[in-house]
């Protein structure tokens, strides 16, 4: 009797966690789902209707999972930020701190490499940051303004140093993201007008010595001595 105990808890064990990975996967198909809808239409025109189609899942357990539509946006965009902010830690865990020249040349060399592979994600920013609104509102500052701040004070370091180009830091970035991302945005236009994919490894090797040329300077020659 005890042996047959003892198997059925293991059975009602593995029973168990079996539904939570179930449970874990319909949420990961959801949020995928939820971010290209978000992506190409924007809050408003989303529908968690079609996200749960896209998903293959029954509509009850979008709501289930995340309540309603902005529950859904939020979780997207946390999700995406929490795997914005873990690609750039993972890159900038063996620079030194002191060295803040090459932490922001890296920081934005692997900026463009992540704007090459989740295109989605700036078009996911683009539709929310074109108006005011309470979504928007958390977006800055949870999100972006500590980003932005980072960055702000790298440049300005690097500019002190005559290495980066002069200017506001906080516009100099919005420069930056924009020089980098509209490329990735309008792939098919690209890839009509220059014959080639935005996508394609050698040519984001070049976006990235392009665009860094764009903003980052030389070391200033030392005066000779005499």
């Amino acid at each position: 009797m005890a042996t047959d105990l003892t198997k059925e808890t293991l059975d009602e064990v593995v029973n168990q966690r079996r539904r939570q990975q179930r449970s874990l996967d319909t949420r990961e198909r959801i949020l995928q789902a939820a971010f290209e809808e978000f992506a190409e239409r924007g809050f408003e025109g989303a529908s968690t209707r079609t996200v749960a189609a896209k998903a293959g899942v029954q509509h009850p357990l979008v709501t289930y999972h995340f309540k309603n539509k902005e529950g859904l946006w939020r979780a997207v965009v946390s999700t995406t930020s929490f795997n914005f902010g873990q690609h750039f830690q993972v890159q900038l865990a063996d620079i030194s701190e002191k060295d803040e020249v090459a932490r922001l040349r890296l920081l934005q060399e692997q900026f463009i490499r992540f704007a090459a592979a989740n295109p989605n994600f700036h078009w996911l920013m683009s539709h929310e940051g074109k108006r005011e609104s309470d979504r928007l509102t958390w977006l800055v500052e949870e999100r972006v303004k500590t980003y932005f701040d980072v960055v702000a004070k790298l440049i300005r370091e690097a500019q002190k140093r005559g290495r980066y180009v002069e200017g506001d830091p906080y516009h100099l970035q919005y420069l930056f993201i924009g020089a980098v991302t509209r490329i990735f945005m309008l792939n098919a236009e690209v890839q009509q007008v220059m014959g080639r994919s935005p996508f394609s490894k050698k040519f984001v090797d070049e976006h990235v010595k392009t665009c860094c040329a764009l903003f980052f300077r030389e070391p200033p020659e030392k005066p000779r001595r005499r």
